[in-house]
């Protein structure tokens, strides 16, 4: 038996099952409906000035402006984090269009594009960049015995050898650590940036009424790092 995309999108992000609420719909987390808007449903975000600068807060949303915003994410072809529209597709369900609304008002157009791309393929800023190791600063060219670190002239040792003055060079290889402090905080800091755009997400979606789901208050770990 063949699956629709939605099934396929859904088990490919990692969509879970979610327990309902009194009154039927769906509980879940910020980062569970953003993966399910963006990478279940398809939803799109488009460049819009207007939205950008001025953010507006709507503690209420009715069905003229469900219409509006399905509206003015489908106008624009520009810039932005576009749906497979090919044959057999089917439009993004309300909710979904109304989330990607949200995110695109709720933090600056660069985070919402960010936070679009790892909810369309379920993932979170890889902040965990391995242990620390020595690397070679610079590599040799490979051969068929593969390739080394490039060795440089660290000191000359002179000495005599047979009544002659000789020279003997030694070398050494620099190393540099890897990943470096730099590498590591840049990594935590764009995790805990999407950390807060989520937090931002999640403030705006409390003001919306959904219709399939109820935001929990559920977050991912804010410093996963910290043991």
């Amino acid at each position: 038996m063949m699956m629709g995309h939605r099934s396929v999108a859904r088990e490919m992000v990692g969509i879970e099952r979610n327990p309902q609420s009194s009154d039927g719909k769906s509980l879940i987390s910020v980062r569970g409906l953003l993966n399910w808007a963006f990478g279940t449903e398809f939803a799109s975000m488009d460049f819009d000035e207007v939205g950008s600068s001025a953010v507006e807060y709507h503690p209420a949303v009715g069905a003229e402006y469900r219409i509006m915003q399905q509206l003015a994410l489908g106008k624009r072809s520009g810039e932005g984090v576009r749906p497979d529209t090919s044959f057999g597709r089917s439009l993004p369900h309300d909710d979904a269009d109304l989330v990607a609304s949200v995110l695109r008002n709720a933090v600056p157009w660069r985070m919402a594009v960010r936070v679009a791309e790892l909810a369309r393929v379920g993932r979170t800023p890889q902040w965990d960049l391995g242990p620390q190791r020595f690397q070679p600063k610079e590599w040799s060219k490979r051969n068929h015995l593969g390739q080394y670190g490039k060795a440089e002239v660290c000191q000359e040792v002179a000495y005599v050898s047979r009544g002659r003055r000789r020279v003997r060079k030694e070398y050494w290889t620099p190393v540099v650590v890897v990943p470096g402090a730099r590498e590591i905080a840049a990594a935590r800091r764009e995790y805990l940036d999407w950390w807060g755009a989520l937090l931002s997400v999640q403030a705006r979606l409390r003001g919306i009424e959904l219709r399939k789901f109820e935001v929990t208050d559920r977050m991912p770990p804010m410093t996963p790092w910290r043991k």
